[in-house]
């Protein structure tokens, strides 16, 4: 019988064996544009039948038997950051190590197809790992990456003399030049002094703040974000994770995910 690994399981383990030479830490960000999708994945359970595909050893070490059938164990979903993302409409994820896209290229005509894999090799660190699915190729993106294994469909960042700024990325990408949520005037002018005084301080002396709701739908905001958030191009999104200036994406998935 053929046995499968899950890309979690398989990361935890090869981290295990060079973790006390190299000091590494594990990260995985998994996104999707279905929001039942996302609480799906978010609950780890996975039917009974898993254990034809998974090894006794592993289905011992990293699952827990339920009457629902087999949950992932806490050691391995803390290392999963589940977001929706719209990967076309919303910022990318930055300094990635390894970008796994199976067969969703295939779905897209191939002038989005270029527009991603320039995407992609924006959001990969130097000599990052790029998967793709077997029907799928690079096109004429093969100078953004070398040809590891063509079998596997596995491909390395290459070197190039093109800025990632010269691709030509989706208008979504750009950052045009907007006012920021928090300086627009409310409706009504609150002509109290007290209140006033109030909102005085705190645009000085208080930390800017944003409420949030449990898929980081912004519900409210205090204080000047505009060091941290801006409105993302198109249809309006409200959502934080949208909204994330360059440079904040990773660490804040990181700490919202433990909230």
């Amino acid at each position: 019988m053929k046995r499968h690994i899950p890309w979690p399981l398989f990361f935890k383990e090869i981290l295990e064996k060079v973790k006390p030479h190299e000091g590494l830490s594990l990260q995985i960000f998994a996104s999707d544009l279905d929001t039942d999708a996302i609480a799906t994945a978010r609950k780890g359970l996975f039917s009974a039948n898993i254990a034809t595909e998974v090894s006794p050893k592993r289905l011992s070490r990293f699952f827990t038997k339920t009457d629902e059938g087999y949950r992932i164990n806490t050691e391995i979903r803390e290392t999963i950051v589940f977001a929706q993302h719209n990967i076309i409409m919303h910022p990318p994820f930055t300094n990635i190590d390894i970008i796994s896209c199976r067969n969703l290229l295939i779905y897209l005509d191939t002038e989005l197809q270029r527009k991603l894999l320039g995407l992609f090799y924006y959001s990969l660190n130097p000599e990052g790992i790029l998967l793709l699915g077997t029907s799928e190729t690079l096109g004429i993106q093969s100078h953004l990456f070398n040809q590891v294994n063509a079998g596997m469909k596995i491909y390395k960042r290459s070197v190039t003399q093109l800025i990632p700024e010269q691709f030509d990325f989706p208008s979504s990408f750009s950052r045009p030049k907007m006012a920021s949520i928090e300086n627009r005037l409310p409706e009504k002018s609150i002509m109290n002094i007290q209140t006033l005084a109030d909102q005085l301080l705190l645009q000085h002396f208080s930390p800017a703040g944003v409420l949030v709701n449990e898929n980081g739908d912004i519900l409210y905001i205090s204080g000047r974000t505009g060091k941290y958030l801006e409105p993302a191009v198109g249809k309006a999104n409200l959502n934080i994770f949208a909204m994330l200036r360059p440079g904040f994406q990773n660490d804040f998935a990181m700490a919202f995910a433990k909230l």
